[in-house]
């Protein structure tokens, strides 16, 4: 026994726990299209972990890749089968001799192998020959027993499964190591790609992590892993070191104003401040007049007391319909702004009062803060995809 394979006999307490000791394997196979220089082809890994029955006390993870990527990709269930079998061969290596292995709650080696029954007439010929190699593995434990796998220990396996799939991507050229770009297909560095961390663990350039980042928040939308399809959401640690300082205080700013419900969201009127809060944990303001304390409210971060309903400090001893009809209000940037939207005739969300503009299109638009589609027109909701006003519906 070399001595790579004794080290591993020793994280994972063969040596001391003894080889009568159960112990549990995970595993997850991927087949997935990657672009490799200017070629796709189908590559294929595995994610394996072999721990004791703690699950955390000793632990062993490696990653294999897996051949036959056609076949495999062609039948998800042999891709998982064909992962177990190295996960299994792995474990009698180390000289396992007890083992729970655990699969996918639908996997068919459930519901078939473990139970002694045959390959279903209806699966295919792959998913038969790799059952029939999953027996004799078996036979080789003094037990052996299949479990449904966890979810929150796939996602782990999930980034083995990538990593070992990564692996088989990069090729040289002189003394520089190259990988493609699946996002721009550009040929880069593997030093100059970031992993996704929030669990497809896609390989992109940070030159198109820039790009998505400033073209989706410059529209508001929800920050979306840039490889072709994939619906994962990037997250803050994603982005670190890549993008400036100002784009990273914006992504936490958006993901601060998304936890906040639309028409609670409340802004500092304070120009360097202008701090988002929550109305509903607002502390009231000072107000003299009882009537007024329902829009009084204080800055959790500057202490400005001010009227969330003008949006400006506040307004002592006027009501928001006099102080609109004074001095101070008719010159104050809220006045101003309110000028601005008249004159440009753009309009108000009549459910958060955030001012959208019209940029094309029907009459009928929805409001990019809180989703409430109205008539650009005359502000009526829209029900059923349908105005309900009489405007007319083209511009």
């Amino acid at each position: 026994m070399d001595n790579e394979l004794e080290l591993a006999r020793q994280k994972l307490g063969l040596v001391s726990l003894g080889e009568s000791s159960t112990y549990r394997l995970y595993s997850k196979g991927l087949v997935s299209e990657e672009f490799i220089k200017d070629d796709t082809k189908l590559v294929g890994g595995s994610g394996l972990s072999l721990c004791d029955s703690n699950d955390n006390s000793k632990k062993l993870e490696t990653n294999k890749a897996l051949r036959n990527h056609r076949v495999l990709a062609a039948h998800p269930e042999a891709t998982e089968l064909a992962a177990i079998i190295q996960g299994m061969s792995w474990a009698l290596k180390l000289g396992v001799k007890s083992i729970q292995f655990f699969c996918d709650d639908d996997s068919i080696i459930l519901d078939y192998q473990v139970t002694g029954k045959a390959a279903p007439p209806n699966e295919s010929i792959v998913v038969a020959k790799l059952l029939k190699q999953v027996a004799p593995l078996q036979a080789r434990f003094t037990s052996c027993q299949a479990l449904p796998l966890r979810t929150d220990i796939n996602s782990s396996l999930i980034k083995l499964a990538r990593d070992a799939i990564a692996s088989q991507t990069t090729w040289r050229e002189g003394d520089n190591e190259y990988e493609t770009c699946p996002a721009c297909y550009a040929h880069v560095s593997p030093r100059h790609k970031l992993e996704v961390r929030s669990g497809c663990f896609h390989r992109i350039c940070f030159t198109c992590i820039r790009d998505c980042v400033s073209s989706q928040l410059a529209r508001g939308d929800t920050l979306l892993c840039p490889y072709p399809g994939c619906e994962k959401e990037l997250v803050l640690e994603d982005c670190r070191g890549i993008v400036d300082d100002d784009a990273l205080n914006l992504i936490i700013h958006r993901k601060k104003e998304k936890a906040i419900p639309v028409l609670d969201r409340v802004y500092c009127p304070k120009p360097c401040c202008n701090f988002l809060m929550s109305d509903r944990d607002l502390p009231l303001g000072f107000s003299i007049d009882p009537r007024q304390k329902s829009v009084a409210r204080t800055c959790v971060e500057c202490g400005l007391c001010f009227c969330k309903k003008c949006h400006v400090p506040w307004h002592y001893k006027k009501t928001c319909d006099e102080f609109k009809k004074s001095q101070s209000y008719l010159t104050s940037d809220a006045a101003l702004f309110e000028s601005l939207v008249k004159t440009e005739g753009w309009m108000k969300c009549p459910q958060c009062a955030t001012v959208v503009q019209k940029n094309g299109g029907c009459q009928r638009i929805s409001c990019r803060h809180c989703n409430h589609k109205f008539c650009y027109a005359c502000g009526a909701a829209c029900t059923r995809k349908k105005m309900s006003c009489n405007c007319s519906p083209q511009d």
